[in-house]
């Protein structure tokens, strides 16, 4: 059951990323630990603004493309502690193994396909048209109703492009 939506997601990818960023000294990790949670802190911001879904900023990678690099993400949490040698650090070890667990429960509950393709300033039936674009479609619309003045009158008219 997909009861997350895209806006909701980003709004725990945030989140999810200041926990990161803040465990280190709430924790009082070791430095490994912390050099990893604050790289995967910064790391999180950076691929959510760069995401396509609500809160990204560069909309430059897919929301189910995020979907899976999360999952990726996620697995390499949980193993964290023991591939890099802090799982006897028991703050440590839990949070990472529970922001893991929690981000694969997430994707399992996330809507990826709801978000359109690409939907944004630069495409789409909402793009945003510069003054040059809008002059260009205006001349050529002029030209096509002058050469074809019955089809204007059809009610059918549709310029070309």
């Amino acid at each position: 059951m997909k009861i997350l939506s895209p806006f909701v997601h980003a709004i725990l990818d945030y989140g999810l990323a200041a926990a990161f960023l803040l465990a280190p000294s709430v924790l009082d990790m070791s430095t490994t630990a912390a050099a990893l949670s604050h790289t995967i802190g910064i790391g999180y911001i950076i691929v959510s603004l760069l995401t396509r879904y609500p809160l990204g900023l560069f909309k430059l990678i897919p929301f189910p493309v995020h979907g899976v690099l999360e999952s990726l993400m996620a697995v390499f949490w949980i193993a964290a502690p023991w591939l890099l040698g802090f799982a006897e650090e028991t703050a440590a070890r839990n949070f990472f193994v529970v922001a893991g667990v929690g981000l694969l429960a997430v994707a399992a509950m996330t809507d990826y396909v709801s978000v359109p393709a690409r939907r944004d300033a630069w495409s789409g039936p909402n793009r945003r048209i510069s003054s040059g674009e809008r002059r260009h479609l205006s001349l050529a619309m002029l030209d096509e109703r002058r050469r074809n003045p019955d089809r204007r009158r059809s009610g059918n008219y549709v310029p070309a492009a």
